[in-house]
């Protein structure tokens, strides 16, 4: 994998605190030619009463889709939910699939939404194959909780264990107007799976594959980056949401997740840096002549390859130079898009909240000041990304009557510009997908036999 470590600033105006971004960009290396491993898929439908008609069939449609895409080598298990959770295809390999179809045929909607205990029973499925196993579980729900465990924090605690424990990245989908999106993307962004809004049944089919298409080819697993914050960095954050996690040794840990063949994809981190001084007399920094090292960073993750599981570590020092001179401050242009495309996700977020709270004009505010700070970069092309979400959610605040189905989209895509992720499936209708997105070919793997190798 190669990894490109960058500050937007280089050097800083010596004894003032200011934030700086630290920007990595990742990019995987490509899978193909290299055996892929089997692989443990866990669909979870909703099959409660408001899923009748188009919706529940466009889903089953989906699944079997899925199904006829999976290798016989690979573990595949269909549960579906309404008032309870039920295991309609148990977890084992894929070897007759016209058989599991039919089943897939016979399912019809019922009642109530016990998501908690759908997914909980997911889990249990996919905690029957090898450990080894790559284990991603796709939920499907369009309609608020209301039956079994349905407080938020107590769903999110349920679903972060199951990453914690049994490894099962979780990805969700939500269709229609009435699901808790707030809750769907708080479960795919703290697992590291995907967050899709969906409000038309015809999406469906192109989800599934694209939730099967990366599950196939992971070339990374476990990516996570652990910092140590030296003397001049006062504190510092995600901003792309990431778990933030305390290590015994007083390190701060942030788990990106996994990353398929050949995908980009960005985490951008703010610090706020103290005040640094220089030497008497001098341009050059009192603590060290090549600039003051801010942070020690660790990137740990494992690379799936033709022999196997590789383990690898790097270790990176970064360092800033303060300055008298302000002519020697310089905006590193290259990792703009990526720190405004975030600040405009953190911008979003925050007017839905104030929107929420019948802060209209607020919430109109907010996203103004956004779009004006963006311009003053004066980086158009750089900004673009970030300006087009501002401005989209600009203009479909000022519709109050469809701010149901808005807040749904708009939350979709905060989550996408805040993972950067060049490969999941942009399924927006709002705005163009932004340019950090990679244009795919989506047709489905062919299934190969088992004692088929290759190598790159």
């Amino acid at each position: 994998m190669k990894t490109i470590v960058q500050l937007d600033y280089q050097a800083i105006l010596a004894n003032t605190a200011q934030p700086v971004h630290l920007a990595f960009q990742f990019i995987a290396p490509s899978t193909a030619g290299h055996r892929e491993r089997p692989i443990a898929f866990s669909l979870v439908l909703d099959r409660s009463g408001s899923m009748a008609g188009p919706p529940l069939a466009a889903a089953l449609t989906a699944a079997k889709v899925v199904v006829q895409n999976l290798r016989t080598e690979d573990q595949f298990s269909l549960v579906t939910f309404d008032n309870s959770a039920e295991v309609v295809i148990p977890i084992g390999p894929v070897k007759n699939k016209t058989q599991i179809c039919n089943l897939i045929d016979r399912i019809v909607d019922g009642g109530s939404t016990n998501l908690t205990a759908g997914w909980m029973l997911g889990r249990d499925q996919l905690r029957g194959t090898p450990k080894d196993t790559v284990r991603r579980q796709l939920l499907l729900t369009d309609g608020l909780l209301n039956v079994g465990v349905i407080e938020p924090v107590h769903v999110k605690r349920v679903v972060c264990d199951g990453l914690e424990r049994d490894g099962i990245r979780t990805s969700t989908l939500g269709f229609g107007d009435e699901y808790d999106e707030d809750l769907l993307s708080t479960l795919a962004t703290t697992t590291g799976g995907c967050f899709y809004d969906a409000n038309q049944a015809d999406k469906l089919p192109t989800i599934f594959s694209a939730e099967l298409d990366g599950l196939q080819k992971i070339a990374i697993q476990n990516l996570r980056i652990r910092f140590k914050a030296l003397d001049f960095v006062d504190a510092m954050a995600s901003m792309g949401g990431y778990t933030e996690i305390a290590l015994p040794d007083g390190r701060h840990e942030y788990a990106i997740g996994d990353l398929m063949s050949d995908e980009e994809r960005v985490a951008v981190f703010a610090l706020s840096v103290l005040p640094i001084p220089l030497l008497a007399g001098s341009t050059t920094p009192a603590a060290n002549l090549d600039g003051e090292a801010l942070v020690e960073v660790e990137i740990l993750y494992d690379s799936i390859e033709a022999a196997g599981i590789v383990s690898h570590s790097e270790r990176h020092l970064i360092r800033v130079r303060p300055t008298q001179a302000p002519e020697d401050i310089q905006l590193n242009a290259s990792v703009l898009p990526w720190v405004s495309s975030q600040q405009a996700a953190k911008m979003v977020t925050e007017a839905l909240k104030l929107r929420d709270q019948d802060d209209l004009i607020g919430a109109r505010k907010l996203l103004s000041e956004g779009i004006t700070q963006l311009k003053a970069y004066s980086h158009d092309e750089q900004t673009k990304d970030g300006l087009n979400l501002l401005e989209s959610a600009l203009r479909q605040l000022e519709d109050p009557a469809q701010y149901v189905r808005s807040r749904k989209a708009l939350s979709s895509m905060s989550v996408q510009y805040c993972k950067m992720s060049s490969t999941d499936e942009w399924v927006s209708e709002a705005m163009e997908s932004p340019s950090f997105k990679k244009p795919r070919n989506r047709r489905p793997p062919t299934p190969r036999p088992t004692d088929q190798t290759t190598t790159s």
